[in-house]
């Protein structure tokens, strides 16, 4: 990809990071606000920007929500982002002065991608999660609580799972202790999904 392409596609990511952060401040929805039209709520948060390299862009707004977000929270950010860059040429004009398309999806994160950043972790209280860490070493435990230490840093309050072998034959049991985890000392976290048998 060209320099230009990447500075290209680099600009119309900071747009639309600043579109959504701005639409979803307590500001946006009060009466006069440049953003009044395009108010989304203030629950919803951006993850991620995806821009393809094909001849027609595909543009793909990763976004979260405090409680989650599901399907119209999806369908009214990607109805609101498309309508405040209707006019904004993101993708520039073609040789017929015709602005270039591109095609726009708005997804939620799937179980696969992971817990990146700190407002995602409290609507998974009470889940067990696998926290792979900066040092290379994996934890998994049930979040319990989240606090904050003595310097005012979010810190995570989990009953972790760990194995231990006993008996003779060494038979792998599963155990469980209490532990804190820095939240700086994470890298990603991921929801475990659990298949119980009825």
């Amino acid at each position: 990809m060209s320099d230009s392409k990447t500075a290209q596609i680099n600009s119309i990511k900071e747009k639309i990071s600043d579109f959504i952060q701005k639409a979803t401040s307590p500001q946006a929805s009060e009466e006069g606000n440049k953003f009044f039209d395009y108010a989304l709520s203030t629950h919803i948060f951006l993850l991620e920007i995806q821009i393809s390299k094909t001849r027609t862009p595909k543009v793909i707004i990763i976004i979260d929500g405090d409680d989650g977000v599901g399907i119209a929270d999806c369908a009214n950010v990607s109805r609101k982002v498309g309508a405040y860059f209707e006019e904004d040429d993101l993708f520039g004009k073609d040789e017929k002065g015709e602005d270039n398309p591109y095609n726009l999806e708005v997804t939620s994160p799937g179980v696969d991608y992971g817990l990146h950043t700190f407002r995602q972790y409290p609507q998974h209280v009470g889940r067990t999660l696998e926290f792979e860490l900066k040092d290379g070493t994996k934890k998994v435990g049930k979040l319990q609580s989240i606090e904050q230490n003595e310097e005012g840093k979010p810190i995570f309050q989990i009953t972790e799972e760990y194995e231990v072998a006993e008996g003779k034959k060494g038979k792998i049991k599963t155990k469980y202790k209490p532990a804190t985890l820095n939240f700086e000392e994470v890298k990603v976290a991921h929801v475990q999904i659990s298949f119980k048998k009825k």
